[in-house]
């Protein structure tokens, strides 16, 4: 038998040398260790730098061909980011309807039907690698981090007509979890995951606002034939919610999710390792969260407290509408109405001041350009504010008598 320094120097060159240095256990008693540890380590294992290069090119290669990682994010871009046109659309539709109704969304397996039976009914179910690769669950801690709950606290909650929280809360329950395909889950890991999903409850909120306010104005349109003042007054504020949920809609879904994606794509084309590949789509995930609003930072969440107000006010409106649909004749209800339509007017217009100033101010120190594209759709024509920076939006009851133009809906 070979003494210890004998079989430290027949590993020599190798990290393996350094267990040969010592007795009892953690040593290398017999030859037969020395064989299995040679089968499993037939080169060194501190490698030269052009090896190493030449590996890690060779793993981006199987990456990008043959594991095909750009289709797998792909996936979890129509998923998350509801990139897919319709791989979700029934799934939302039910899930938004049931908490218009005041039901609950806490049955997992219901979920789980209904999930399915949107994804087999889509045009887009073919992406999932398998039909059981996506699943939702109801999660007790509504997909909050400490970092959002801690800025979350920032703004006080203003008072509400509709039991907003209870629906906020059925939203950011909802929990969806992909099955990344092995070994692309060392790129997209649970934490990816989770951080995927934080933006998708964000965007939950902003089509559910557009899902009602096209519910409310739908109903308004049947009863356009019995107009009156105060009519026109609740129909011009409705224009007012659906002009800002629309615009952002359109700034996040088409600005900001498909210029991020293009940024992805071209990190990846020159990514040259592994960790690169690593740090371009966490680059990704955190452009994502900035331009969705739920990063962890003081500035994005009093932005986003002030969008999930007038999220919440567009479910108020929706509310309102409906007690008014109810018993319009009851001049108690039609005067209430009245009073909380006003009280919505009134923080919509404090919301959009605040929002403008704040994103105006970034974007004249150099930070995030990408917002002027954002102010641009929110103030379109320079309604709310003027070139000179002055606020021109007046309340809805004045703007009927002076005849001052809304954003219309068009379609």
């Amino acid at each position: 038998m070979k003494t210890n320094s004998t079989m430290a120097f027949s590993v020599k060159g190798t990290n393996r040398s350094y267990f040969s240095e010592f007795s009892g256990p953690a040593s290398i008693h017999t030859r037969e260790d020395m064989h299995v540890l040679d089968r499993l380590f037939p080169f060194p294992t501190i490698l030269p730098s052009f090896l190493v290069d030449y590996i890690g090119t060779c793993m981006l290669s199987k990456l990008t061909k043959e594991w095909k990682l750009m289709d797998e994010l792909g996936v979890l871009r129509d998923i998350y980011l509801l990139g897919s046109g319709d791989m979700l659309q029934h799934f939302l539709t039910v899930v938004f309807s049931k908490l218009d109704k005041g039901q609950s969304c806490d049955d997992d397996f219901e979920l789980y039907m209904i999930l399915h039976e949107s994804i087999r009914n889509s045009g887009d179910f073919m992406l999932l690698s398998a039909p059981d690769a996506l699943v939702v669950s109801i999660s007790k801690s509504h997909g909050l981090g400490a970092d959002q709950l801690k800025m979350a606290s920032l703004s006080a909650t203003p008072p509400k007509s509709h039991d907003n929280s209870r629906v906020t809360n059925g939203l950011n329950s909802l929990n969806f979890t992909y099955k990344v395909a092995w070994p692309l889950e060392l790129i997209a890991k649970s934490e990816a995951i989770q951080k995927y999903n934080q933006v998708m409850h964000f965007l939950l909120k902003v089509k559910h606002a557009k899902f009602v306010l096209d519910k409310a104005w739908r109903r308004m349109w049947k009863g356009r034939g019995t107009v009156t003042v105060n009519c026109k007054h609740h129909w011009l504020v409705e224009q007012k919610l659906f002009h800002f949920v629309d615009a952002f809609h359109q700034y996040v879904m088409d600005r900001s999710i498909q210029f991020a994606w293009r940024e992805l794509c071209e990190g990846m084309a020159s990514a040259h390792s592994l960790d690169e590949v690593i740090d371009v789509h966490e680059t990704y995930l955190a452009s994502i969260q900035r331009r969705c609003f739920v990063a962890p930072d003081k500035l994005w969440a009093l932005v986003a407290s002030r969008i999930n107000i007038i999220l919440g006010l567009a479910l108020d409106f929706y509310s309102v509408q409906q007690r008014m649909s109810g018993g319009a004749a009851i001049s108690a209800i039609k005067t209430r109405c009245g009073m909380d339509v006003a009280r919505i007017e009134k923080q919509f217009d404090d919301c959009i001041a605040f929002l403008l100033r704040v994103l105006l101010f970034e974007i004249n120190v150099g930070h995030f350009p990408h917002l002027a594209d954002l102010v641009t759709r929110i103030n379109y024509n320079c309604y709310y504010m003027s070139e000179a920076r002055n606020m021109t939006v007046a309340p809805v009851s004045e703007a009927i008598k002076l005849g001052k133009a809304f954003p219309v809906r068009t379609g």
